[in-house]
């Protein structure tokens, strides 16, 4: 690597560090071709996930390069999804003189420096099936492809609630709420392993824009739905709709998604959702369907298994 180039990776990142990062980022996140999962679109909403991973989470590790002039020519993030899971972000680097393999090789091999002393670790990263880069670099690394998920989003302008109508029309034997402490238990149990993230790290992160809502039949909780809202960004991603195996074919999770529809819709007043489905769920690809989505993206998802 030629010496005018400068790995950081400061624990205290200052602002005008975090707000480069976040402008450099934010060109490939609005691009198909370099679009990354797990992480946002806009400056802003950049800034606060850098923000919060910096501030909560002791392991995640976020270097930027930078040439002789102080400009960023690449960035590669990781945090724990859960613990035993990293979850990378990148790496995005600029094409200089050919030089975009050699960087992400050298971001890369910091990555496995940090995270080599840890037991029975997967890396993970979900990418566009358009980013033919990052599909060549992590298979060249060894990863392997686990999932594949369709991408769906719902417009305003679009949106129709009398296709719900068709859909189900009771509602007064379910009760909708938000999520109390005493459900852990339950929603723990019906949350899917290996998700994106555990149940304990959905449920300790609400606020304001992250939202858990739940389904009670029969004084039971039976299903939840959690999204998050990016408002700088516009979107609402609904992350999860989850249902327990007795309550399923009931339409709770169509009751559920119909909240969180007219919670971002009508409250918020967001201008699209998105929910993403694994392309193997034909019944749930059915549903949003029906529900008016619209398929826009698909993205692979690659792991490597640390032992």
């Amino acid at each position: 690597m030629k010496k005018r180039y400068l790995f950081l990776n400061p624990k205290n990142y200052s602002s005008n560090n975090i707000i480069k990062m976040s402008n450099f980022i934010s060109k490939y996140q609005a691009d198909e071709n370099s679009l990354v999962g797990n992480f946002a679109i806009s400056i802003e909403e950049i800034q606060i996930q850098l923000k919060e991973y910096l501030r909560q989470q002791k392991h995640s590790f976020f270097q930027f390069v930078k040439d002789n002039s102080g400009e960023i020519r690449g960035f590669l993030g990781s945090f724990f999804s859960d613990p035993n899971t990293v979850r990378l972000v990148g790496p995005f680097v600029t094409n200089i003189e050919q030089e975009r393999e050699e960087i992400s090789e050298r971001l890369f091999e910091k990555i496995l420096e940090k995270y080599k002393s840890l037991k029975n670790i997967k890396l993970r990263v979900a990418f566009t099936r358009k980013n033919i880069f990052l599909k060549g670099f992590f298979e060249i690394h060894e990863f392997k492809q686990y999932n594949a998920e369709r991408t769906m989003e719902l417009k305003l302008h679009e949106w129709q609630p009398k296709r719900y109508e068709l859909i189900y029309t009771d509602f007064s034997k379910v009760e909708i709420r938000d999520y109390l402490k005493s459900d852990f238990n339950t929603i723990q149990k019906i949350h899917p392993l290996g998700a994106y993230f555990s149940a304990d790290d959905m449920v300790k992160n609400l606020n304001d824009q992250r939202h858990l809502t739940i389904a009670v039949l029969n004084a039971k909780v039976v299903g939840y739905v959690y999204y998050e809202d990016f408002k700088a960004d516009g979107f609402t991603d609904i992350c999860f709709v989850n249902v327990m195996p007795a309550a399923r074919n009931i339409r709770i999770g169509t009751i559920l998604l119909h909240h969180a529809i007219e919670d971002s819709f009508k409250i918020k007043k967001i201008r699209k959702i998105i929910i993403s489905v694994s392309i193997d769920n034909r019944a749930a690809f059915r549903l949003y369907k029906r529900l008016g989505f619209k398929e826009t993206t698909i993205f692979l998802a690659y792991e490597l298994k640390l032992f």
